[in-house]
């Protein structure tokens, strides 16, 4: 466990020391600052390479390189569509995981906009957004599985047609029990709390938007 703390510690300073030295990057006229900052990114591929497994030196600053530009959480965006039975839709990726479905939000789309998106090409399905369930970061209850920072939103849906049909980003959709989901739920993606808290905005006209 103290091991486990330890390698924790030295990737939340790897993240940190990236960021800072991403941001300068993006803002700094100096030459001489850029090598330094440039190096203070080196430093930080150095640090995950020792503490993430199967990371090395050079890949973390290909990652690094990949997200320049001023450091912010990724957004991400999940649709909470329920049918008459109060079973959600969930589908199930090509590592055989189940999630609601959704994705990284693209750059000239809204929140909403990209919810229809992700449920379209994953679910195969129309939908209306109806309402902000939660907005919350990969931080909240569990370690982070990514290496940068990312915010959920959830947003519960209605279907308005449609049907699942395989595509590059899934391999089957189906309506679960909230109290019966897979045991191969995906709970970076969507946890079974986060599941239970959009059927209890479902059924709540008064429900507030659990936000981090």
């Amino acid at each position: 466990m103290e091991e486990q703390n330890t390698l924790s510690e030295l990737t939340d300073i790897s993240r940190r020391l990236m960021a800072i030295s991403n941001d300068a990057l993006l803002y700094t006229k100096d030459r001489f600052d850029r090598e330094r900052f440039l190096e203070v990114r080196s430093i930080a591929a150095r640090i995950l390479e020792m503490s993430a497994e199967g990371i090395t030196k050079e890949r973390a600053e290909e990652l690094f390189e990949e997200n320049e530009g001023y450091q912010t959480p990724k957004i991400d965006t999940r649709a909470a569509v329920f049918n008459e039975k109060d079973e959600v839709l969930l589908v199930r990726d090509y590592d055989g995981k189940w999630a609601l479905p959704g994705g990284w939000c693209e750059y000239d789309l809204t929140i909403m906009e990209n919810t229809v998106k992700e449920a379209s090409e994953e679910a195969g399905i129309d939908v209306k957004p109806v309402k902000l369930v939660a907005a919350h970061s990969n931080k909240r209850d569990r370690a982070p599985k990514s290496y940068f920072y990312i915010t959920r939103f959830f947003i519960l849906c209605e279907k308005t047609g449609g049907q699942f049909m395989e595509n590059s980003e899934t391999t089957d959709a189906r309506y679960f029990p909230v109290d019966s989901l897979p045991d191969d739920l995906n709970d970076h993606k969507s946890s079974a709390d986060e599941i239970r808290l959009c059927l209890s905005a479902l059924h709540d006209d008064d429900f507030e938007p659990d936000i981090d």
